[in-house]
């Protein structure tokens, strides 16, 4: 497959850019035209409430937009000096590993910035979501002007993956468990492979003893659970002044317990279940840990009966820093609440985490918002939201949280060598 990949990259990565654009202009209208099955397909394989499938295949089709219309900004010859340009050329043979959780969105991410920038592509997506993916592929495969081979399909668990990436290629584009993220590290090492490392976090939100109760309540609830709790920029850390800590404490539980499930009969169900029996012990195992060393459970914690693996919004008060729960990425709709008195403190505990994707802080007072932002060490800092998660802005990580940025120009970019031509 990597042979067929280098003996296909010339074709096109020599193609003028206008050509490859309007080539994968057409991929727009395709997924228009089959937002059904796709919904349909990330439904049945991941559990997704239809309707939330239904908006990731919206969300797709913006972000094929977005790359669209924003490539030729991304790759447009830069001066430097009166004699020096900065040239942005296509950089190879791209392995693409997606994960499971955004099943398409993520293909999308991955694999239409890679090919406009003329690079050819090895698509590996998770074994949890291969159906999303044959069908993504198979439209691709519709495109009429797309060389054969410029992107091939692989199908596979781990040690496809590994395999994959021991291979002669040009960088891996991985989205996926910090675990995993370190091995392609190790994997890529002997050959020096380039990377790009979307991994996970631990992200914390800081209240402040003037936010909006009810706003932040709710906010709080969905930044937690959407997704069923398996998205990179979960929060998992709920860190509330003192002051207000019993009074949002109450209303949390009481979103929380609003949060609706969809069993296979409610389309418009706010979660479903967690992805597999591997995802359901971990969040049993982080619950199980936190109880054990005094934690409170305060709505949820046991896995709700009948088929599947649906868990319940959970939240858990009685703290300490011990518990795998405030540690280790649980990915499940779990809700940890620790009051703190002084914004040193809090400071002090958002940034005591190996992750460092996302924040949130939610108060009223913009300027101390912005002051403690510019203190947490992560990616993305959103004020009163979750999340942060923007077409056109730069999304990645800070300490073990990632390598590189994506969904912004310069995301676009790091899919190419960046050379310097002395005129």
């Amino acid at each position: 497959m990597v042979k067929k990949a280098r003996e296909t990259l010339p074709t096109w990565s020599e193609m003028k850019l206008e050509n490859r654009i309007e080539i994968m202009k057409k991929l727009v209208l395709l997924l228009e035209q089959n937002k059904p099955l796709l919904a349909k397909t990330i439904h049945e394989e991941v559990g997704k409430p239809f309707r939330k499938a239904e908006i990731e295949v919206e969300d797709s089709i913006k972000e094929t937009k977005f790359f669209l219309e924003n490539v030729p900004i991304a790759l447009k010859e830069a001066v430097l000096k009166e004699k020096d340009v900065l040239c942005f050329e296509p950089i190879g043979v791209v392995t693409a590993i997606t994960p499971w959780n955004f099943p398409l969105e993520m293909l999308v991410v991955s694999v239409i910035p890679a090919l406009l920038a003329g690079n050819t592509v090895l698509l590996k997506p998770s074994e949890h979501s291969t159906l999303v993916a044959i069908e993504f592929f198979n439209l691709l495969e519709q495109l009429e002007g797309l060389p054969k081979n410029t992107i091939q399909l692989i199908v596979g668990g781990k040690e496809t993956g590994k395999a994959l990436v021991e291979q002669d290629i040009d960088l891996v584009y991985f989205t996926g468990s910090l675990r995993a993220g370190k091995q392609i590290m190790r994997d890529s090492a002997e050959k020096l492979h380039k990377i790009i490392l979307e991994l996970g976090g631990k992200d914390p939100s800081i209240v402040l003893k003037d936010a909006d109760l009810e706003t932040t309540a709710k906010g709080i609830v969905k930044g937690a659970t959407s997704n069923t709790g398996q998205v990179c920029c979960s929060i998992e850390r709920v860190y509330i002044q003192k002051e207000i800590f019993e009074s949002l404490t109450q209303k949390i539980v009481e979103e929380a317990k609003k949060v609706s499930i969809d069993h296979g009969d409610n389309k418009n169900a706010d979660i479903g279940p967690l992805i597999r029996a591997f995802q359901l012990k971990t969040v049993q195992e982080h619950i199980k840990d936190a109880e054990q060393k005094g934690a409170h459970i305060l709505t949820g914690g046991k896995r709700l009966e009948g088929k599947g693996y649906f868990f319940p919004p959970t939240v858990i008060t009685n703290i300490t820093e011990e518990m795998l729960v405030l540690k280790e990425e649980t990915f499940g709709p779990v809700i940890p609440l620790i009051p703190f008195e002084t914004i040193e403190e809090v400071i002090q505990k958002a940034n005591d985490s190996k992750y460092g994707l996302t924040a949130s802080i939610w108060t009223k007072d913009q300027k101390k918002a912005r002051e403690i932002a510019r203190k947490i060490v992560t990616g993305t800092v959103v004020i009163n939201d979750w999340g942060g998660y923007k077409m056109g802005c730069p999304w990645g990580g800070a300490k073990q949280s990632g390598i590189g940025r994506g969904n912004h120009i310069e995301g676009i970019r790091a899919l190419t060598n960046q050379k310097h031509l002395a005129l």
